[in-house]
């Protein structure tokens, strides 16, 4: 049920047109409460992230979450710290590269690295999507992850944001290791 719910909301993420976007912020902060599913064992968490624009196409991104598992009762502190660089396709439609440093620490002990590309998409000036697809190697996994989601400005600062993100791993020796993340938010951005 739980799968069907965020298919069905990335569905509805991904049906919106794209068109002309408004002017891009030099950066953003903000956060999150994340309802988290590893196939064998679910909870929630709460969690910050941001980016800055830096010289350029160029930007730096972190983020930093603390999750808890209901059967388990794992903890899990998640930290991602990397940058890229983003390009116009056209107006309101941009792509991007990066690289990042993935750590699980807590009751999970995985560090290792990710690369993704992207595309975003202005729907207009209020309403944005965006998704990346991408391949992560840690100390006993690895396997492709991918993130879709919007983000509906509430002003030219304030935004809700919900996205989907799911990694399709493998766990050596063990075999499959699949999670799924939806985040529910606010971000503020700087201009």
């Amino acid at each position: 049920m739980k799968k069907t719910c965020m298919v069905g909301l990335v569905a509805a993420l991904l049906a919106a047109p794209a068109a002309f976007a408004g002017s891009m912020p030099a950066g953003s902060l903000g956060a999150y409460y994340s309802m988290v599913d590893t196939g064998f064992d679910d909870g929630d968490g709460f969690g910050i992230r941001g980016w800055a624009s830096l010289n350029g196409p160029w930007f730096v991104h972190g983020e930093y979450a603390m999750l808890g598992l209901d059967d388990s009762g794992a903890d899990i502190d998640e930290l991602r710290l990397g940058g890229g660089f983003a390009g116009e396709i056209q107006r309101g439609t941009m792509w991007l590269v990066k690289g990042e440093y993935i750590s699980f620490g807590g009751d999970a002990d995985e560090a290792g690295f990710g690369v993704h590309g992207g595309l975003m998409f202005m729907a207009s000036d209020a309403f944005g999507l965006f998704g990346t697809l991408g391949y992560l190697t840690t100390d006993n996994t690895d396997g492709l992850e991918f993130n879709v989601g919007g983000k509906m400005a509430f002003t030219k600062e304030w935004a809700g944001v919900v996205d989907y993100r799911s990694y399709m791993g493998n766990l050596d020796p063990n075999g499959d290791f699949d999670v799924d993340e939806l985040r529910l938010g606010a971000s503020y951005s700087f201009y």
